[in-house]
């Protein structure tokens, strides 16, 4: 490995050296398909931009990224326009350092799985989400924002079928939902740098050759830190409060986890279960990770990782030793919380093409590798949910010991 890795300088490094750099510190454990690929070639310049600016401010820029088998696109315009992919742990100093970047814009979504007795009627289910969204819910003064009805936020019953010692009801449902409340500053300094006037004001831009981020430093940025505590909380109890209205009969608490949240002042946790249970944001150690609507979800118990054998067994190891980063990757604590997105027609990235500072990804189609497809936004592109393939690499790298499948009765889509 070049030697320069590792140097404290790396301002003089041109735009090609930088991206080689930075994707030193881009450690996949994702499935290798085009979505993957199109995951790793974004987060260089997102990797890169990070390190620049991790330098500047007198932190060791080893920015880094640790995908779970999840790895996948971003379909946020800002997110992926800042060099951000998706599915994994983000991780740019040792959590202490107060230095946030927000253009991860973290949103507190997660699942509150609950186990039930009996197996729910759907019609009724319909009725009671009717009443919900017709009546005026709060939580702390706040009004809660119905968002079941958009992005891949649902509302879905299973039934289970136990694979562990563990004792879990017959039925189990899953409430999927983040916490839009907060991403403007309606309710406090908000979590979206792109929603947010107070915050906009407060962030610091960094322009830099590859790219623009927007950080946070000192006071402010625990301020922010605080803010998104309380925004984890307030989703948390968003998806209780659901959950209270629609099984008023009675249900039982399996988790309540988030997966896409800003862990501290360095940690991201961007589409990937945090299975660190010595984090007091981590309730449980159990956590869900739903497939298509059409085939099974799972529930895990959490583990450490990512092993040492697995550092060998995925050709990590050496990287990591040089880079100083086994005890970081040794810690990793990331468990998949879906499938996440699949572009079936693409093959390969075969190059990027770098414009005004627009990245246009040149990629090859499976059905003609010589036709191409050249994509500036990834979220204007036709997707799949990936399958089974995520659980089985879950399995293959001990990220987590199956408990439970959860077999899909219906799915609520509003």
């Amino acid at each position: 490995m070049d030697s320069s890795i590792l140097s404290p300088e790396i301002s003089a490094l041109s735009k090609v050296d930088l991206l080689d750099r930075a994707s030193q510190f881009i450690f996949s454990t994702g499935l290798n398909d085009a979505t993957s690929k199109l995951c790793r070639a974004n987060m260089q310049y997102g990797l890169a931009s990070f390190q620049l600016i991790q330098q500047k401010y007198g932190i060791d820029p080893k920015a880094t990224f640790i995908s779970s088998p999840d790895e996948t696109i971003s379909r946020n315009k800002f997110r992926w326009n800042s060099g951000l992919g998706y599915g994994g742990r983000l991780n740019w100093g040792n959590g202490n350092e107060k230095l946030i970047f927000l253009n991860t814009k973290p949103n507190c979504c997660g699942i509150l799985v609950g186990g039930l007795e009996e197996i729910p009627d759907p019609y009724t289910l319909i009725k009671k989400i009717d009443i919900i969204k017709s009546k005026e819910l709060y939580h702390n003064d706040i009004l809660i924002n119905w968002d079941y009805d958009i992005s891949n936020h649902f509302i879905n019953c299973f039934e289970t079928k136990n694979l562990s010692n563990i004792e879990l009801p017959p039925y189990v449902f899953l409430i999927h939902g983040s916490a839009p409340e907060f991403r403007d500053d309606e309710n406090g300094i908000g979590l979206y740098i792109d929603k947010s006037k107070t915050l906009k004001e407060l962030a610091i831009e960094e322009d830099t050759k590859l790219g623009k981020q927007y950080i946070l430093l000192d006071s402010v940025a625990k301020e922010y830190l605080d803010f998104n505590k309380k925004a984890i909380k307030f989703s948390n109890k968003k998806r209780e409060i659901i959950a209270d209205n629609l099984f008023d009969y009675g249900y039982k608490t399996i988790c309540n986890q988030s997966h896409q949240f800003l862990k501290d002042y360095n940690n991201m946790y961007m589409g990937s279960n945090c299975t660190d249970i010595d984090c007091n944001l981590i309730k449980s150690n159990i956590f869900p990770t739903t497939l298509r609507a059409d085939i099974s979800a799972y529930l895990f118990q959490g583990k450490k990782n990512l092993s040492e054998t697995t550092l060998k067994n995925e050709n990590f190891f050496e990287r990591a030793e040089e880079l100083e980063l086994i005890e970081l990757l040794t810690n990793a604590c990331i468990l998949p919380h879906g499938g996440g997105y699949s572009f079936n027609d693409i093959k390969d990235v075969l190059d990027i093409l770098d414009y005004k500072d627009q990245r246009y990804f040149v990629t090859s189609l499976k059905t003609n590798i010589s036709r191409l497809k050249i994509i500036r936004n990834v979220s204007e592109l036709q997707f799949e949910y990936r399958g089974r393939d995520i659980i089985l690499k879950t399995i293959q790298l001990d990220l987590g010991e199956i408990i439970a499948r959860l077999n899909p009765l219906f799915s609520l889509k509003l």
